[in-house]
């Protein structure tokens, strides 16, 4: 039996090219699929049809509008009937081409989802139908049938210019290597079947094929996914924002950039980080109007500065802090300028906090704020381990790993903070930045914070946010550690003084 990914072009007898099923044309098919039952096939296609972004990067996710195993009237968001014809003509001319070959084929599950790109300024959203099929031999299908196209032209670039997709999962009774899985497309008009299919139309159906593929073996061998976003805020709420954002200021922070790193990365990753934190703030502090006249906000190591002067273009109040001043920061406007400032952050906690001299030309900071402050700390390295410690509610994006002295450290961890912290009985072995990110975590828990995790839709690896909005109590969760506490536990801050000091002579770090 095959595992392996070999698919090759097929073709197929009658009923295929019969008067009723013309459009239809056989493309690629994989055989000796090991997957069996055909629910493993089943599953992995619903996890596709919900998230259809692992197919395509040009798709930033899909509203589902209906769904008939959840289809109370309260919860249907599109009027059903309006699709009903379209989808009942692609249906029954599917239920015929394999009914002769499989018993009867019935419509077992019919979604109806709506499918948002990700550059909303080049294709819009497309609804587009999805029906499970199932048959008296144990096969099942997937039918894609897309509303509002009616040529290849009028298609949006993150769909198939086809009128109708179907894979297929054949599933023999005794052997597996007989097992199949096949693409079709259901074309526009009967005279492109005597032409080749254009090259991205066949790369389409070997992408779409193959993860069918991948994804149903995933389910037969019982993957479980490790990364889990979206658990703190609303993936709508957030991408929406993103969109939102993207389109106000992505162009202008690109077309402007004066630094000799990537704008893309820098600016798409800021805009992301913005959008969460709008809608994080959003959550949190709006229960007395509106989230901007109830948060103040500090970006500690705040860099190029782009991400505070994102949330002071929208309204919020703030400011960054940096040991360097950037290129980046004369290009905005000088309401936000007057909110960058260039000094040293030396923490009052430090035992070398008093070593800094008032003559010494170099602005300090000793990271005392106002009561509420929200700190910000986006790959501020030799401040990530100080922030959860400062007394304020925050939001660190640990990069380079650091001990409270300000030298590179790397922790040694086995455990989790939240979580279980074995698989078979064994403790998870963490990579050198799963290491930081769970130290960080341990001391704020430790320090008093209800610690909250997300993974940030950003493109950037050192994605994992540890957040702290609110305090806990001393209970089973452990024991409640004082700041001091927590420094003298970590060996102390000795040399802190002199390391942030040395950082006004060196030139900034890529981010």
């Amino acid at each position: 039996m095959a595992t392996h990914w070999d698919p090759v072009p097929f073709t197929v007898d009658a009923p295929i090219t019969d008067t009723i099923n013309q459009l239809w044309r056989p493309v690629v098919q994989q055989g000796g699929c090991v997957f069996k039952p055909a629910e493993h096939f089943e599953v992995a296609m619903l996890n596709l049809i919900f998230h259809p972004n692992i197919n395509s990067t040009s798709i930033m996710r899909a509203d589902i509008l209906y769904d008939s195993e959840n289809c109370s009237r309260e919860g249907i968001a599109v009027s059903v009937e309006d699709y009903a014809e379209k989808e009942n003509e692609i249906c029954g001319e599917v239920v015929r081409l394999l009914q002769s070959q499989e018993g009867c084929v019935r419509i077992k599950r019919r979604i109806i989802r709506e499918i948002i790109p990700r550059n909303q300024e080049k294709d819009l959203p497309m609804r587009q139908s999805c029906l499970l099929l199932s048959d008296d031999a144990g096969s099942s299908s997937i039918l894609y049938v897309p509303h509002g196209i009616e040529s290849p032209a009028s298609t949006p670039y993150y769909h198939p210019a086809v009128s109708g997709i179907l894979l297929r999962y054949t599933s023999a009774s005794t052997d597996s290597d007989m097992n199949t899985l096949q693409l079709f497309y259901r074309l526009f008009s009967r005279s492109q079947l005597s032409i080749a299919l254009p090259n991205r139309l066949e790369r389409t159906a070997l992408r779409l094929l193959g993860t069918a593929h991948k994804h149903s073996l995933g389910v037969m061998n019982g993957y479980q996914k490790r990364v889990h976003h979206d658990v703190v805020i609303d993936k709508v709420s957030f991408q929406d924002t993103y969109v939102s954002l993207k389109r106000r200021y992505a162009h202008r922070l690109v077309s402007r950039w004066v630094e000799s790193t990537d704008p893309k990365k820098h600016v798409f990753e800021d805009l992301a980080i913005a959008a969460f934190l709008i809608e994080l703030w959003r959550d949190q502090y709006s229960e007395r109007g509106s989230a901007k006249d109830n948060i103040k906000f500090v970006d500690i190591g705040c860099g190029n500065g782009l991400l505070v002067y994102i949330l002071i273009m929208e309204g919020y109040s703030g400011y960054g802090l940096d040991a360097r001043r950037r290129k980046t920061w004369d290009t905005f406007p000088i309401h936000v300028r007057e909110c960058l400032r260039e000094e040293v952050l030396v923490p009052h906690l430090c035992s070398d906090a008093d070593a800094r001299s008032p003559n010494d030309g170099v602005r300090f900071h000793d990271c005392r704020f106002p009561e509420g402050t929200f700190l910000i700390g986006n790959h501020s390295d030799e401040l990530t381990p100080w922030i959860p410690l400062l007394g304020q509610p925050f939001m660190v994006i640990p990069c380079c790993s650091h001990a409270l002295s300000g030298a590179k450290y790397r922790y040694q961890s086995s455990t989790r903070v939240g979580a279980e912290s074995t698989r078979q009985n064994n403790p998870l072995k963490l990579s050198t930045y799963g290491a930081l990110v769970e130290h960080i975590a341990k001391n704020a828990h430790d320090v008093g914070w209800v610690v909250q995790r997300e993974m940030l839709r950003i493109p950037s690896t050192r994605n994992a946010a540890i957040i702290g909005v609110k305090s806990r109590c001393s209970d089973n969760t452990g024991s409640i550690w004082t700041a001091e506490d927590i420094v003298r536990r970590e060996g102390g801050a000795a040399g802190f003084f002199d390391r942030a000091v040395t950082l006004t002579s060196k030139s900034p770090r890529s981010h």
